[in-house]
This record gives structure tokens, sequence and C-alpha cells, in this order.
């Protein structure tokens, strides 16, 4: 397996996007499933058949996108802070993954069916706004890193004009 770097390689990017994809719309579906595709049953309303499957596929794909980010946190994360570049957006971008990540446990685990729809809503929204963080964070690196390349090209230009000026 190859490293991450400052630069994510091209497979790890589609692995990815390729999981955050599966994760949003296993979430959204269950996420509407759950709102709006309740069935009439024998005994009065229930879920639909296809609610708890979506939930069990967005429970795998949020394991394999925890571990995917680990890698991502272990290793970009650490060389490209001292750069400076994207950093607010990273940190957003940490910060909604980890509301993320806790309000899933909190579902799971803590909290009564009272806050059990307040938190899936909250918990919904922060995962749908989670991709366009992720494309800030994506634009704003990539911006910096134009605009340090093109100073750079400037900066040499001018060197170049000085020691030429200097020879004649």
């Amino acid at each position: 397996m190859q490293k991450i770097n400052t630069k994510i390689t091209r497979a790890y990017r589609y692995f990815f996007y390729t999981l955050l994809v599966l994760l949003i719309t296993t979430g959204s579906s269950f996420w509407l499933l759950r709102r709006f595709g309740m069935v009439e049953g024998d005994f009065g309303p229930e879920s639909h058949y296809l609610q708890y499957p979506a939930l069990q596929l967005h429970g795998l794909c949020a394991f394999l996108m925890l571990m995917s980010l680990g890698a991502i946190f272990a290793s970009h994360v650490p060389r490209t802070w001292s750069t400076l570049r994207a950093r607010k957006s990273g940190i957003s971008i940490l910060v909604a993954v980890s509301v993320s990540a806790l309000s899933a446990y909190s579902l799971y685990y803590l909290v009564s069916q009272d806050w059990h729809t307040l938190l899936g809503n909250s918990h919904a929204i922060v995962g749908l706004v989670l991709p366009l963080f992720l494309w800030l964070h994506i634009y704003s690196a990539s911006h910096s890193i134009r605009k340090k390349t093109k100073e750079k090209v400037i900066k040499k230009s001018r060197f170049k004009q000085k020691v030429k000026k200097e020879k004649t």
C-alpha cells in the first residue's frame, strides 16, 4: 500500500469518494425511509423492508470511512499541518466527522427516544454538509498551491532579470 502524502494518490481519492457516496446514499436512504417510508402492516404502521438493510450498509460504510479517515489523519494531516494551507477547512472537516461519529454512537447507545429524532436529524444534516466541507478543503488547498507556484515563477523570473541586468 502506498503512503498517503500531502497529495493523496488518485486511487485512494477514488476509493475515498466512492465510500463517501455510498455512505451518503445509504444514510439518506435510511433517513428518508424512516421519515416517509412507513408502510401499513398487519398490526399498524411498520418500517419499510429496506430501512434496516440501508442502516446496515450505512454502518459498514461508516466503519470503512473511519478507517480511511484514520489513514488520512495519520499521514496527510501531520505533513500538511505546518504548511498552513487549508487548515481552517481541514479543522471544519475534523469537527464535522467528530460530531457525526459521536452522534451516531449516541443514537445507538446513549439517547432516549425523546432525543432520537432531533439527534437523528442533526446527524443527517452534518452528514449531508460534510461533502461541502470536503470540497471547500480541496478547493482552498489547490488554490493555495496554485498561488504559491505562481509566486515562485514570478520570483524566479525577477531573479533571472536581475542577473541578466548585472551581466550587462
